[in-house]
């Protein structure tokens, strides 16, 4: 059976396209690819735009419907309990408003990115295929739970949100997940799909790894582990006070960042630099890529991006993307999340032997283009006909 014309897909989006981070740099780039070259009817709902501008490019042919729920308007700023209570009302909210948007979109496929919508989506009759896509680890209630409150409470909750978010995932057709790794969380369902993210762009070019400059990027939060970065160059700076540290991102903890450079005397070795949508213009200039998440990665856009240039990594063995994408001592470096003197001589290592830094960098080249865009939206593409044929034809009978 061959495809429906013109298929109608909606991703739900807790949170906004205003956002410089990796889950909604894949969901232009997956959109755009369906609207502009599989020729899929493609919609996008937020929850927070607010009549902020959408950050990355985004193909004019994607349709855009921007609730302003503001489910996470005070994101950091409330105490565990005005958060329950919070989320609850505004969780309802956001039910009521995609109950009266879905009859207008009438979408073949609803895709969740897992959001607050996990909860009630399956409970929506509006005749949808329901499907998820993690860009996260399963278990990511349980790694932040921690960082809530001092208690025990935000651990029990944790405990009892993560396994009610296997029941929910459950009852969609599809869960479709980044890595292997991660598909080992969910080893008793049976409605997992692995697959990874796309690279938004992939030029055969290479970075010439001749400059003495190290990359990071990534959003200025705890989770991404700027503050081990920054420590772990004032070891590389005593031994080649030549080679400079650059930051790209912006976030919560920007100020502490900038801070701790000054204490660390390296106000002239680490440099923070806002994010850049035209990020494919920045790694070229560089001869390593540094990755140092302490979790919350499901597979690492930014770490992929590099490593299609031609990049050689050293980077934490964080959960869940970095396994999937290092072959330690072959296209980068593994090192135990937390180990701050080990990352430091891993970067050594690659400054100081500009022979395997550059057959590294050839080693992640190669293995990027795995992940070239018709590639992984061809999988997208497949799994997508599969589905509705599936329906269709059940409707048939």
């Amino acid at each position: 059976m061959g495809r429906t014309v013109n298929p109608k897909i909606l991703y739900l989006l807790p949170g906004g396209l205003f956002n410089p981070a990796g889950m909604e740099r894949v969901i232009t780039i997956k959109a755009g690819y369906l609207a502009e070259k599989l020729n899929y009817d493609v919609s996008i709902v937020t929850t927070e735009q607010m009549g902020r501008p959408v950050f990355y490019p985004l193909s004019g042919k994607v349709h855009l419907y921007h609730l302003d729920t503001g489910i996470y308007a005070r994101f950091g700023k409330e105490s565990y309990a005005e958060k329950v209570v919070s989320r609850f009302f505004k969780t309802l909210k956001y039910k009521r408003e995609l109950t009266r948007l879905l009859p207008e979109i009438r979408p073949d496929i609803t895709v969740s990115t897992l959001g607050l919508d996990i909860g009630f989506l399956n409970s929506l009759k509006d005749g949808s295929i329901k499907l998820g896509e993690l860009h996260f680890p399963g278990n990511f209630r349980s790694l932040t739970a921690g960082k809530l409150s001092g208690g025990s409470i935000p651990n029990w909750v944790a405990k009892l949100r993560t396994e009610e978010l296997k029941r929910k995932c459950a009852q969609l057709k599809r869960l479709v997940v980044l890595t292997e790794e991660e598909k080992s969380f969910w080893e008793n369902s049976r409605n997992i799909e692995i697959i990874p993210n796309p690279l938004p762009f992939y030029y055969e070019t290479e970075a010439e790894l001749t400059g003495k400059k190290a990359l990071a990027a990534g959003r200025l939060v705890y989770e991404k582990g700027f503050d081990m970065l920054i420590e772990a160059w004032g070891i590389v700076a005593e031994r080649h006070p030549g080679w400079e540290l650059s930051i790209f991102g912006d976030g919560e903890r920007k100020a502490s960042l900038l801070r701790l450079i000054d204490e660390k005397g390296l106000s002239g070795a680490v440099k923070i630099h806002e994010p850049v949508a035209d990020i494919q213009h920045v790694y070229p200039e560089y001869s390593i890529f540094v990755f140092t998440s302490r979790y919350l990665d499901a597979l690492p856009m930014v770490l992929l991006e590099a490593m299609s240039f031609g990049l050689p990594v050293a980077a934490f063995d964080a959960p869940c993307g970095p396994k999937d994408l290092i072959r330690d001592g072959v296209n980068g470096f593994l090192v135990k999340t937390g180990d701050i003197q080990g990352l430091a001589c891993k970067i050594i290592n690659l400054i100081e032997a500009s022979g395997l830094r550059k057959s590294m960098g050839k080693a992640s080249k190669a293995f990027s283009s795995d992940f070239r865009v018709e590639k992984i939206m061809g999988r997208w593409d497949k799994l997508f006909t599969e589905l509705i044929n599936e329906k269709n034809s059940s409707i048939g009978n």
